[in-house]
C-alpha cells in the first residue's frame, strides 16, 4: 500500500494489518509505524496520538450539595439544572387549607448556574411561574400549576395539577383525595388537594414547576460547587379537604467531554 503526502511529491510503502477489534497498524518499509485504535486514535511509534476519544463521563446529583471535581483531561462540560418544583394547596373550607412550599433552587457553581424552585400553590388560587432561570445558553421559567376550583355545586372537582419542570413530572390534582406528589429530580409541582364535601369547599392549587438552564462551558475550573434543590412542601388538608402534593426535587447533570 502507498500513502501520498499532501504535496503529493512523495509515496511511501506501508504494510498494512489488521485484526478483528478493527485496529489497523500501517509498518513502512523504514521503522516508523502508525496504529489506529478503534478505541484511541491514531498512535504513533513514539506514544504520541491524535484523534484519541473517550466516552463521555456523566455525573448525576439528585439531592444535597457538595463539589464537583472536573475529571482530567475534559475539555468541556455540558451542565443541566433544575430547581425544584412547588408544594401544592390542600383543599377545604376556606382559609382553613395549608398553602403549599415553594421548591427550592438548584445552583452549579453558586451564582454561576441558579434554577429557581417552582412557587407554591395556594387554596383556591395558585401563584404564578417560577422566577427565570439565569446563567445559561438555555434559560427557562417551570410551568405554571393549574388553578384550584371553587365550591361545587353537586358534584366534586379535583385539585389543581402541578406544573410542569423541563423533565415534566407535575403531579395530579387529587379528586376526593390527597394530591399527587411532583416526580422526583422533575421539578415538577405537587397536585392539589381535593375535597370531600360540598360545602364551601375549594380544592387545591397545584404548585409551580422549577425553572431549568443549561451551559455548555468550554475551558473548565478544576472544582465547581452545587445544591440540588429540594421540592416543596405539600399544603395541609383543611376542613372538608384533602392535602396537596409535595413538589418534586431539583436535579443537576454534568457531562464531561474528552
Amino acid at each position: 500500500m502507498s500513502i501520498v503526502n499532501a504535496g503529493n511529491t512523495t509515496t511511501t510503502a506501508y504494510i498494512v494489518t489488521g485484526d478483528t477489534s478493527g485496529n489497523l497498524t500501517f509498518q513502512s518499509v523504514g521503522s516508523n509505524v502508525v496504529t489506529m485504535n478503534a478505541s484511541s486514535g491514531i498512535i504513533f511509534n513514539d506514544g504520541s496520538s491524535i484523534n484519541s476519544h473517550a466516552a463521555p463521563n456523566v455525573t448525576t446529583y439528585t439531592s444535597g450539595s457538595g463539589t464537583y471535581t472536573t475529571p482530567t483531561g475534559a475539555k468541556w462540560l455540558v451542565v443541566q439544572v433544575q430547581g425544584g418544583g412547588g408544594g401544592a394547596g390542600g383543599g377545604g373550607t376556606a382559609s382553613s387549607a395549608g398553602v403549599g412550599g415553594n421548591g427550592n433552587t438548584s445552583t452549579f457553581g453558586t451564582s454561576l448556574l441558579i434554577a429557581y424552585g417552582g412557587y407554591g400553590g395556594q387554596q383556591p388560587a395558585v401563584n404564578g411561574i417560577s422566577a427565570q432561570a439565569t446563567g445559561g445558553d438555555i434559560n427557562t421559567y417551570g410551568t405554571s400549576g393549574v388553578s384550584g376550583t371553587g365550591t361545587p355545586s353537586t358534584i366534586y372537582q379535583p385539585g389543581g395539577t402541578g406544573g410542569a419542570g423541563f423533565f415534566g413530572g407535575g403531579g395530579a390534582g387529587g379528586y376526593t383525595v390527597a394530591g399527587q406528589n411532583g416526580g422526583a429530580n422533575t421539578g415538577g409541582g405537587g397536585g392539589g388537594g381535593g375535597i370531600s364535601s360540598t360545602s364551601s369547599a375549594y380544592t387545591g392549587g397545584g404548585g409551580g414547576g422549577g425553572s431549568y438552564c443549561q451551559k455548555t462551558i468550554s475551558s473548565p475550573s478544576s472544582t465547581y460547587s452545587y445544591a440540588v434543590g429540594a421540592g416543596g412542601t405539600a399544603g395541609a388538608a383543611g376542613t372538608n379537604g384533602s392535602a396537596g402534593g409535595a413538589g418534586g426535587s431539583g436535579l443537576i447533570i454534568v457531562t464531561a467531554y474528552f
